[in-house]
């Protein structure tokens, strides 16, 4: 029997134990950001000046109490809304800022992107700039002259180099700022919504820089609005909302959840309560064909997936969604060039002034690689009425690279085009799926094939 020491002191914390394994590139620990809100600038001198400590702030939290961790060569997108703590979690990743609470661990040589202007002195010219970020990140300037010609070239600003950065436009500001951030052969890569200024070519020529560096190890942290780049350029993806860290997860999942939670702050949630049997029932149906009603039989399958994160409002929904080959029978393993027919049975459940309806193909990544809707193609709903159903049949030929593929769908109800508002009746994100078989003779090297004509002229031997 062994006596207890009542003078025995409590085990004291291995220190080792707190240090993240060395795959660990960045490492965040219940990290937290608060700022002190006065209602009145005058309530800051009043507590400081209280000699009983009252208080006359209100604590806003930034960031509240995140933990994850990105191992060496992942790349993680950081998402949310404006106002979720994005920005400042780089900003204290980057040591930009300090936390309030909580720690970071940064493992590797650390190269930011992050507001426009960050880092760069407006009076000194965009040549002086460069040597300028090279010092902060601890380069010689011999080193950086003879990284100078690989970041004029890929800046591409002209001119302008030899110019202060403060007559700048927000496009040679990212220009210059990605050239050099990227030259610097980092470990870990910061990119905070910077890139979004850019034009059109200069954004492929960052993204197609970063998958080059992803593919030799690189870490990437990357914050952008575009969940469509997320997805192609991220495998995981963080989802902040209010300083909270919602979800950590893979990129495809986390940027679901993102789109769920934004349509579910807009509108009710509401689950189809008619059987099947009700379904196929109804008075004004548009489709009056054995075959057309059997799209609203059978459907258990369709449901079952459909149950994953599925958005409905209670003004329309799809009672069933198929993938079809020509000879009408349902199929997941597709022959490239097959042509295929994405079947909708629609049930309108209240009058509405238009009702249009789409689908995306998207890759394993969750990158919608195909995207269609009745506005494109002109054939909208237009007043239906409640209780008519429809059975709309979209015909295609699948010229896409060999992989597997899952097809989402939408239902909306047009509010803003311009401003691409939309009132979701029903998304699916998981309507259909398949398996495309890889091209015969020939591989296919982009994600899309598109019907081109060819024409070969042979030139006779002739003087120029």
């Amino acid at each position: 029997m062994h006596m207890k020491d009542h003078n025995a002191q409590p085990p004291v914390p291995d220190p080792q134990s707190q240090i993240p394994s060395p795959d660990i590139a960045i490492s965040v620990k219940n990290l937290s950001k608060r700022y002190h809100l006065y209602d009145n600038p005058k309530h800051r001198l009043k507590e400081a000046l209280n000699p009983l400590g009252k208080k006359y702030h209100k604590d806003y939290y930034a960031l509240n109490n995140i933990s994850f961790e990105v191992a060496k060569g992942e790349t993680v997108g950081i998402i949310g809304r404006n106002g979720s703590g994005k920005s400042t979690l780089l900003k204290i990743i980057t040591g930009v800022l300090t936390p309030s609470e909580g720690t970071v661990t940064v493992n590797g040589k650390v190269s930011a992107l992050l507001e426009l202007g960050t880092g760069f002195n407006m009076e000194y010219t965009g040549i002086q700039n460069v040597y300028f970020s090279g010092t902060l990140m601890g380069y010689t300037k011999e080193e950086m002259d003879a990284k100078l010609d690989d970041i004029l070239a890929f800046a591409d600003i002209g001119d302008f180099i030899y110019q202060p950065a403060k007559v700048y436009s927000s496009g040679m500001f990212v220009r210059l700022a990605f050239a050099v951030a990227t030259s610097v052969a980092p470990e870990i890569l910061i990119v905070d919504e910077a890139l979004a200024v850019g034009d059109m070519f200069f954004q492929a020529k960052c993204m197609t820089k970063m998958k080059k560096m992803i593919d030799s190890g690189l870490t990437l942290l990357f914050v952008s609005h575009d969940t469509g780049s997320v997805k192609s350029l991220c495998g995981k993806a963080a989802l902040l909302h209010d300083g909270r860290l919602m979800e950590y997860d893979k990129s495809d999942r986390v940027v679901e959840k993102y789109f769920y939670s934004k349509v579910e702050n807009e509108q009710k949630m509401s689950q189809t309560t008619e059987s099947n049997e009700d379904s196929a029932q109804g008075t004004g149906a548009k489709a009056n064909t054995n075959m057309n009603q059997a799209a609203f039989l059978n459907n258990e399958e369709f449901l079952r997936r459909a149950s994953f994160q599925r958005i409905q409002n209670g003004k329309a929904n799809f009672v069933n969604i198929q993938l079809l080959d020509e000879n009408e029978k349902e199929i997941v393993h597709v022959q490239y060039g097959q042509i295929l027919v994405l079947r909708m049975a629609v049930e309108v459940c209240e009058d509405i002034h238009v009702l249009a309806y789409g689908y995306h193909i998207r890759d394993k990544n969750g990158a919608d690689i195909i995207y269609s809707d009745s506005m494109i193609e002109d054939s909208s709903l237009m007043y239906p009425k409640k209780g008519e159903k429809y059975v709309i049949d979209w015909k295609f030929r699948a010229s896409l690279m060999q992989g597997s593929y899952t097809i989402a769908c939408v239902l909306s109800i047009p509010i803003n085009l311009e401003l691409c508002q939309v009132d979701f009746c029903d998304f699916v994100p998981i309507a259909a799926q398949m398996q495309l078989q890889r091209r015969n003779y020939s591989y296919l090297y982009g994600c899309v094939h598109w019907d081109n004509t060819v024409s070969v002229k042979a030139l006779q031997d002739t003087p120029w």
